[in-house]
Order: C-alpha cells, then structure tokens, then sequence
C-alpha cells in the first residue's frame, strides 16, 4: 500500500522565472551628440568711414541706430571751396584746348616751331589732369552709403573741422548677420565635411523656434587661451530684424539626418558577444515580448557609450542590461520602474 500510494504522488517540475530586461530605444548618434555653443551676433563687415579731403563738415544726416540706404547721404563737407577750384581749373583746361589748336594751324602753315606746339601738349595733358582732380576732389566732399548701412557709432560732431581720413561714422553691413563661435580642436575636422551637419540659431526670446545658418568661413590659428577656433555662419536677415551685432545666440550642431553613414551610440553594457567572440546585441519584440539576437559593428568606445556602425536602425529596442543570460526566442518582461 505505501508503494501504490507512492507511485500515485506526481512531482512539480519548477518554471523558469519570466526575466526581467532593461530595454533602451536606439536613437540617431549625431557623432557630436547635438552640441551646444555660444555665439555671438555679428556684422559682414564694419567699417569707420572718412573723407579724402579735409574741410569743414556742414551735413551730418547719419543718425546712431539709423539704416541708411545704399547711395544716400551720410555726411558732407562744405564744398565752396572745391567748388571755386574746379571753376578755375575748367577755365585754365578751355585755355590751354584753344592754344594747342591755335598751334597745331600754326605748325601745319609752317609758321611755328615743333617745341612750341610740345610745349602747348603738354600744358593742355596737364590741365586734363588737374580738372579731373579737381572734379574728383569735389566728389570727395560727400559720403555716401557703401551699402545699406547701420549707423552704429557717430565719431564726430556736426560743423567741426575735419582732416583727410579722419573718421566720421561707424556703419555695418548688415545684409546678412554673421554668427561666430569657438570650437575644441578635436572638431576641427568636421569643417572639412560641413555637407553633412546641421546648425541652428535659438534665440533667448524665441526658444521654441530654429533659424538655419551657413558656414562661412572658420579661423585655422587657435585662440591663446582656450585653444579653440572661431568658425563664421551666415545667418538670414529675414524674421530678424530685430537682432544687432553684439546679442548672444544659442547655436545648435548636429548631425544631418540624410548622411549615408548613420551612427548610433549605445551603452557599453548592451554588447554580448556570440561563440566565435563576434559582437551583437538583443533586440526585444515588444510585439511578443521576446528577444532575438543582431550581429553588429563597433566603432571606437567613448567613455559609457561606444558606437554603432552597422546593424541597428533607428526605434530598434535593445536590451542594455543581462545581455549575457539571454538566449534566442526568450520571453522576457520589460523593466518599467522600482
């Protein structure tokens, strides 16, 4: 009785445990992992403006903060003076036109030697280029607009006595605002792919808006201190007309989405590695909850994280945590929280 009771007695074979994974979701490795940089709003060009004569300035339209077309008057010199010299040097250049044609009859009739006329040539090439000085001269009293200039600084008062190249106005040219930050030099190599890299502006009272910019042109001598390089991007005029040279601006690099080589960054702890020593990394199903082994290709580590060549995509969900106790076709259950 006691072995038919035995025999009767059936024996419970323990289940293996659900496993329990942490899962990451594979995001797109921007190589530079999106960094951010300060910079600074600045002008194409700014530039002290001069007279090339000296004289006493009567006309000071250019106002501070003012945008002065191009062509249109920023200041002027009286020019009585210039103007009374050009008189006299239009009446000397009618002069000497009529000796040198009196003279050339003569020479023809025989009746005048060859120096004289050379002399008379001579006299009349001369007052050509004294009168296109003169008319030159005159032009110079007045300055105009290189282009359409932002009056940034007046360096002098109206009606004072100025002297050749003494400096009059400040303007920028603000056609395209320039923005200038200063990068490590271990990114100085991307300069040479800028195709393949985005950057953007974000300003302090626009945070949730993006305006592109375009590489310019970057510094090759690093900074004394910092040992970084001042790279130049061209930022649009439209939408910001608000914004002068001197603001501060965030700027944005990241990695252009339609580069042939995308990369992914994933923690160290992902990796597991295959019989014959080759690396892969699990990716959980969230569809049937179960895992399944991808080989992969590794770049070179950077501290928690190393990079992915080849063999993920992006969205893949990858199990960062107990990699080496999974096996093929294994039901797991995602780690939510403590």
């Amino acid at each position: 009785m006691l072995l038919i009771s035995a025999c009767d007695n059936s024996v419970d074979i323990p289940r293996q445990p659900i496993r329990t994974v942490r899962v990451e979701t594979v995001s797109a490795n921007n190589t530079l992992l999106q960094r951010r940089f300060v910079g600074r709003i600045d002008a194409v060009s700014t530039i002290d403006l001069s007279f090339q004569v000296s004289g006493r300035l009567i006309d000071l339209p250019a106002q501070e903060g003012l945008l002065i077309a191009k062509g249109k008057l920023i200041a002027a010199l009286d020019k009585h003076d210039y103007q009374l010299v050009l008189e006299q040097t239009k009446a000397q250049f009618n002069l000497s036109k009529l000796d040198v044609t009196r003279k050339r009859n003569l020479l023809k009739s025989g009746s005048l030697p060859k120096a004289m006329l050379d002399q008379a040539e001579t006299t009349y090439k001369l007052s050509q280029v004294a009168l296109s000085t003169a008319q030159r001269n005159l032009a110079y009293t007045r300055i105009t607009a290189p282009f359409d200039a932002l009056v940034s600084q007046r360096l002098i008062d109206n009606y004072t006595n100025v002297g050749v190249y003494q400096p009059i106005v400040r303007v920028q040219d603000l056609t395209e605002l320039r923005v200038r930050i200063n990068i490590p030099e271990h990114m100085v190599k991307l300069l040479g792919q800028t195709a393949d890299f985005n950057a953007v502006a974000i300003f302090k009272d626009r945070p949730k808006q993006r305006f592109p910019l375009s590489y310019r042109e970057h510094i090759t001598e690093a900074g004394s201190v910092a040992q970084t390089f001042e790279v130049v991007f061209g930022l649009a005029r439209e939408n910001n007309q608000h914004v002068l040279p001197g603001m501060t601006v965030v700027v944005i690099i990241s990695k252009n989405e339609s580069t042939e080589a995308a990369q992914f960054a994933i923690p160290v702890s992902a990796i597991d590695y295959d019989e014959q020593g080759a690396p892969r990394v699990w990716i959980f199903d969230p569809q049937s909850k179960t895992v399944a082994s991808r080989s992969i290709v590794l770049g070179t580590i950077k501290k928690h994280k190393i990079p992915v060549l080849s063999g993920l995509q992006k969205d893949d969900q990858i199990v960062t945590a107990g990699a080496h106790l999974l096996r093929e076709g294994m039901t797991v259950r995602r780690f939510v929280s403590f």
